[in-house]
């Protein structure tokens, strides 16, 4: 993996393999929320930006052999990889695969009863918001649901990092998603707001904590070893002070010095929001 992560479209940190690491070292609490939803033997759903598919056998299991799901990602390198997940699933629903945007939904008015959208909300404009919501609103069947899942970065925390020091890193990258005019990885706690601003009801917000403390498990020790690598490619970018750039050129050769630290923990973030159409 390189150390932004990217996707042949550009996107960071939405590569399938940075995406599998950050799902397995989540995935209980990641499995808790989707179980949340509410999804139904059955039901037709959309995975809007499915990434490389983490969450497709959790889908498939809900609604059972009886169901639907289509799985849609801009990346068609994430597309190829969910081809080959579903073709792994025992007793699979009928799946359809997309390469295409939540922005402009190749799918019929009133088609899904449940439309599941996690950790892409954050790479889109308000504007592009307001029109993936739109979107999801048009193939939603009368009463179907909306779910929305986002990272909420404000509450990131890795120990025993000087807080002060990845809270100066964090605002500098907060300012460039500004800057960008996207939502940014902050945007999970606002989606509630955000939702019913584009005239939704929400019925249920809730967050969950992903707390992970020494000795990390595997797939944490692998993911945030990858995160504080990207981290460390993206610090030079930013107006840091120069005792900030040094700790995370020496953090990006010898990232152990944290990940074996006996008070080592890893805190991450994220919210759902489910709506009723």
């Amino acid at each position: 993996m390189s150390a932004r992560n990217e996707t042949s479209t550009g996107h960071e940190a939405s590569a399938a393999g940075w995406l599998d690491l950050h799902f397995e070292s989540s995935r209980p609490e990641y499995e808790a929320a989707l179980l949340d939803a509410g999804i139904r033997p059955g039901w037709r759903v959309l995975d809007a930006g499915c990434g490389s598919g983490g969450f497709l056998p959790l889908i498939a299991s809900a609604v059972g052999p009886s169901g639907f799901i289509a799985a849609l990602d801009l990346a068609p390198e994430n597309i190829a990889r969910v081809e080959a997940l579903a073709g792994t699933l025992s007793e699979p629903p009928e799946m359809a695969t997309h390469v295409g945007s939540i922005l402009s939904l190749p799918f019929a008015d009133a088609s899904f009863d449940c439309v599941w959208s996690g950790n892409v909300m954050q790479y889109l404009t308000p504007a592009e918001f307001e029109l993936a919501v739109g979107e999801a609103r048009r193939v939603l069947k009368p009463g179907g649901i909306l779910a929305v899942k986002d990272f909420d970065s404000t509450i990131l925390q890795i120990l025993p990092m000087d807080r002060a020091l990845l809270a100066r890193f964090m605002a500098a990258r907060l300012q460039g998603f500004r800057e960008r005019g996207v939502l940014g990885t902050d945007c999970g706690s606002t989606l509630p707001a955000r939702l019913r601003q584009a005239g939704l009801e929400v019925v249920s917000r809730k967050g969950w904590l992903v707390e992970r403390w020494a000795p990390a498990p595997r797939f944490t020790r692998d993911y945030v070893a990858d995160l504080l690598a990207y981290f460390a490619s993206v610090a030079p970018s930013y107006a840091l002070p120069d005792a900030d750039q040094a700790y995370w050129r020496e953090l990006k050769q010898r990232p152990d010095r944290l990940l074996d630290d006996p008070d080592f923990c890893y805190r991450e973030f994220f919210v759902m929001a489910v709506c009723r159409t």
